[in-house]
C-alpha cells in the first residue's frame, strides 16, 4: 500500500523508501545493568555441547551452566565422525581422563581460561531416559568431566537422569508428548527444566507461569555487527533474540544474565522465535529479573558442512572452534560483553 500512495506524491518517494528501510532495520543489542558475577549459560544438544565449551573457555566470566543432552568439552576432537558416534551414541569410547588432560593443556596455552575458575560453579545436567540422539551415557561422561573441576566448597553438580523424555527441551506446560521426537523438539513432560536450571544456578528463584511473560519484552537484535565477515560465513544468523524483563529494560535494578543456546533444527530459520518463547526460560526470567540471550545459528554456511543449523562443537568453522579463538565463541562473547557492559 505504501507504493500506491507514493504514485500520487512522487516527491515523497525517496523519503518513503528511507523511512521504510530504517523502520525495518533490526535494532542493535542493548546494554543493561547486569551482575557480572552471576552470568550463566545453558543449552540443548549441539547447544548443550556449545554451552559446555563456552563455560570452559570463559570460566572466568561464566559462573554456572545447565546442560541438556550434551557432552564433555572437546569430545569430538575436531572430527565429525567422532562427534556422531562416540559423543552421541557410544559413550564407552569417551575418555574423560584424556579430555580433562586436554582441558588443562589448552588452559596452559591461554586459549581457554584457567579451570580453577570452575571450582565453585553450579552445574545442572539433564538427560531423558528415552533420548535416542545423545544417549544418557554421554551425559554420565559429562558428569564425570565436571566432577574433576567442581572441587570448591561452593560447587554444586545436580543431575536429573530419570525423566522418560526423548531428545528435546523438556517443559511443564508446552510442546509434544514426552516421548515424541519431532519439531520444535520441545516436549511437555510436566517438568520445568529451564526453571530448575535457573533455580539451581541462582538459588532463590520464584516459579512462574506462561502468564508471567510479557511478549513485547522479547526483542530481536542485529547479530551481524558481531562478526568480521557476513554471519553466514560461520553459520550464524543475522538476527538473534533477547528477552529483557521490564525492570531490566527500565534499568531500575541490577539483573542476572543467562545465555541459552538452542539445538539443531531449532534456530530462527526453522521455528522462528518458538524456542525462545516456549522453552520455559522467559516466564521465569520476567518474574526473577533475568535477561536471557538467545543467539541464533543457521544452516547457511557456504561449504554446506552444517545442514541442520547446529552450533559448532566438532570443528566446521575451523580448528579453534572450542576455544576463545573460535569464530562463534568470539561472536557470542561480544554479545555477552555488550549486554553486560563489559569493556573488551
Amino acid at each position: 500500500t505504501i507504493h500506491i500512495a507514493a504514485m500520487h506524491h512522487t516527491m515523497t518517494w525517496p523519503f518513503l523508501l528511507w523511512a521504510v528501510s530504517c523502520s525495518a532495520a533490526t535494532p542493535k543489542l542493548g546494554t543493561y545493568l547486569v551482575d557480572t558475577s552471576t552470568i550463566s549459560v545453558s543449552g540443548l544438544s549441539s547447544g548443550g555441547y556449545f554451552a559446555v565449551q563456552f563455560h570452559i573457555a570463559f570460566s572466568g566470566t561464566i559462573n554456572g551452566a545447565g546442560i541438556i543432552a550434551g557432552g564433555p568439552f572437546y569430545c569430538a576432537h575436531g572430527d565429525v565422525e567422532t562427534a556422531l558416534h562416540a559423543c552421541m551414541v557410544s559413550p564407552d569410547l569417551i575418555s574423560v581422563r584424556a579430555l580433562v588432560d586436554i582441558t588443562d593443556a589448552t588452559a596452559a596455552t591461554g586459549t581457554i581460561d584457567n579451570p580453577k575458575y570452575l571450582a565453585d560453579d553450579r552445574v545442572y545436567l539433564f538427560s531423558g531416559t528415552l533420548d535416542s540422539v545423545v544417549v544418557p551415557g554421554v551425559m554420565q561422561k559429562l558428569s564425570e568431566y565436571y566432577s574433576a573441576f567442581l572441587v570448591g566448597s561452593g560447587a554444586s553438580l545436580m543431575e536429573e537422569f530419570n525423566i522418560p523424555a526423548e531428545h528435546s527441551m523438556v517443559t511443564d506446560d508446552f510442546g509434544n508428548t514426552c516421548d515424541d521426537f519431532a519439531s520444535p523438539y520441545i516436549n511437555n513432560c510436566s517438568y520445568g527444566t529451564a526453571y530448575r536450571i535457573l533455580q539451581h544456578i541462582y538459588g532463590d528463584i520464584a516459579p512462574a507461569t506462561s502468564n508471567d511473560t510479557i511478549p513485547q519484552n522479547m526483542l530481536e537484535y542485529d547479530q551481524s555487527e558481531f562478526f568480521l565477515d557476513v554471519p553466514e560465513a560461520i553459520s550464524m544468523d543475522s538476527i538473534g533474540y533477547v528477552y529483557v524483563p521490564t525492570a531490566c529494560k527500565n534499568k531500575t535494578r541490577v539483573c542476572h544474565l543467562h545465555i541459552a543456546f538452542h539445538g539443531c533444527l531449532q534456530g530462527r530459520e526453522y521455528v522462528g522465535n518458538e524456542y525462545a518463547l516456549n522453552a520455559g526460560y522467559v516466564q521465569v526470567a520476567e518474574k526473577n529479573n533475568i535477561i536471557v540471550l538467545f543467539p541464533q545459528v543457521t544452516n547457511k554456511i557456504p561449504d554446506g558442512t552444517n545442514p541442520k543449523g547446529c552450533w559448532d562443537w566438532w570443528g566446521y568453522t575451523g580448528q579453534d572452534y572450542s576455544c576463545k579463538l573460535g569464530d562463534q565463541m568470539i561472536a557470542v562473547k561480544k554479545m555477552l560483553d555488550r549486554v553486560a557492559g563489559i569493556m573488551a
